[in-house]
């Protein structure tokens, strides 16, 4: 009798392990393929299980790899990202997915031109990609390639009316092209007024975007309204305080009005945070023209324009 259960239980326990195993691969199969609630650790994990089961559609094992790359270009990690969208584009030479988020790890990796040239291939398989567009933009920006930015924005609004990241990508080149643009430079105050105009539906659309907000601030601060700037700033810096940009800005706009002490904290709070080697060194001198190269409260200087 004690064999017979023993058989018996064995036999229960071996059909229980094939839907335990099923379960699991399908606990993995939604964390991998979740757009929101899981980390890019938990999806990294789950989305190595999904691709070394085997058991995937070619459908099934693009879309892993993409979600796979996606984690990782979360954390950064660009290579790793890249090695995905490059086995998910391989898999599927058509995916216009991947060669966009290829696209972005590139851009991440200031690798613009190559970059581009995925945004190129992810446009000419999907004509209405408006994200796609969008990030065409910013990188053509980059190169210099203003109007083109302007184009490519322009296009991606007329694919979808209500996504902000088009009119904040349009607004940021505007600002640009007020300040190295001849031909806009003669039309003193149009193109910052174009700009304000775009922040604004970014602000509409999305109330929560900092860099909206920061954007605003630095037109502000060049049309001379400070005091409207400085509003920006605080917005943004309330948004997302991790951002040496949103405080620097502040400090600039803040010695227009004769508030150095605060511009003074900005600048040295700016320094704490993730800087590029050039704004550490433009920071450091305008904090010498404050005459506060140390941590001692200076004499504050009087602010020039620039």
């Amino acid at each position: 009798m004690r064999a017979l259960a023993a058989v018996a239980l064995m036999a229960v326990t071996t059909m229980m392990l094939p839907a335990a195993i099923w379960a699991q691969q399908s606990d993995d199969r939604s964390r991998c393929f979740a757009r929101e609630g899981v980390s890019p650790e938990q999806k990294l994990v789950s989305c190595t299980v999904v691709i070394e089961s085997g058991g995937q559609t070619p459908q099934g094992l693009v879309a892993a790899f993409n979600s796979r790359g996606n984690a990782h270009l979360s954390n950064r990690n660009y290579d790793r990202a890249i090695d995905d969208y490059n086995e998910a584009i391989r898999l599927n030479p058509k995916y216009a997915i991947g060669f966009y988020n290829r696209g972005l790890a590139y851009l991440n990796k200031s690798r613009t031109d190559r970059a581009i040239e995925d945004f190129d291939e992810a446009i000419r398989l999907n004509p209405k990609y408006a994200r796609a567009f969008v990030n065409r933009a910013d990188a053509r920006r980059i190169k210099g390639r203003i109007d083109l930015a302007i184009e490519d924005s322009n296009r991606a609004i007329e694919l979808d009316p209500n996504l902000a990241a088009a009119f904040l990508a349009r607004a940021i080149a505007y600002r640009e092209k007020a300040q190295w643009d001849f031909d806009a430079y003669l039309a003193e105050g149009v193109y910052e007024e174009r700009a304000v105009r775009d922040l604004d539906e970014v602000i509409r659309l999305d109330p929560n975007n900092a860099a909206a907000f920061r954007n605003r601030g630095v037109v502000n601060t060049r049309t001379q309204h400070y005091d409207r700037a400085i509003q920006d700033f605080d917005e943004a810096i309330r948004l997302n305080p991790n951002v040496a940009a949103a405080f620097s800005g502040r400090a600039y706009a803040l010695r227009f009005v004769g508030q150095y002490e605060r511009a003074i904290a900005d600048y040295r709070k700016a320094l704490t945070l993730q800087l590029d080697d050039t704004s550490r060194r433009q920071i450091e001198k305008n904090l010498k023209q404050l005459g506060a190269t140390s941590e001692r409260d200076a004499i504050p200087a009087a602010a020039t324009k620039r």
